[in-house]
């Protein structure tokens, strides 16, 4: 029979074992992010799902969505988890359009007040659409700063700026699964789930 304090040094050296398995490869600063351009630019069409989770530190909400793109055009499907509400927006580098519970139609060249009239909370869309994927919006990034393993932590585009929480292994790269865009008393945290690439919205 297995002695207590034995199992219990077997139970953590097995665990540090299996740790030290998952670990990701240690990369250059950088050499994860040109990997993921590398990859949406050979997959413009892409498809992914999940929850935001919204706070202004003192009221909060949440939806779901799915998120689908053929090169710039995307398509964005957004629900309350509670009331039923939805709302579709489709957007592209010169305008947008809005569909929806409440609002009827909305049109504009940038989708981000067209989702905070609809829904009553800013969310930057327009630079999330580079975040989701774990890239950099060109000529708005600033302060990008990476974690230990190369990959990317931190990067402003003001007034947002993003924390990317936690990467999920994807093909020969890694895809973001957690983040969090904050401006003044504003969150909005995205987990992101179901990657598929390649697919057609």
């Amino acid at each position: 029979m297995i002695k207590p304090l034995l199992r219990v040094t077997l139970l953590l050296t097995v665990a540090a074992m299996l740790s030290a398995c998952v670990s990701r490869e240690v990369r250059d600063e950088g050499a994860w992010l040109a990997d993921r351009e590398a990859l949406f630019q050979d997959h413009p069409n892409w498809s992914v799902s999940g929850r935001l989770a919204l706070s202004d530190g003192e009221r909060g909400g949440s939806l779901s969505f799915r998120w689908q793109a053929s090169g710039a055009s995307q398509l964005i499907t957004l629900r309350t988890v509670a009331g039923g509400k939805q709302w579709r927006l489709e957007f592209d580098d010169r305008s947008a359009i809005l569909e929806g519970s409440e609002v009827g139609r909305l049109s504009g060249s940038n989708p981000d007040p067209l989702v905070e009239a609809a829904v009553g909370w800013p969310i930057p869309v327009r630079d999330l659409a580079w975040w989701v994927r774990g890239l950099v919006p060109p000529d708005r990034s600033r302060d990008i700063r990476y974690a230990a393993d190369g990959t990317l932590a931190y990067a402003s585009s003001p007034p947002w700026s993003l924390t990317f929480d936690r990467y999920s292994d994807y093909q020969e790269t890694v895809l973001p699964s957690r983040l969090e865009a904050s401006s003044g008393s504003y969150r909005v945290r995205m987990v992101l789930r179901n990657w598929q690439l390649g697919v057609q919205p």
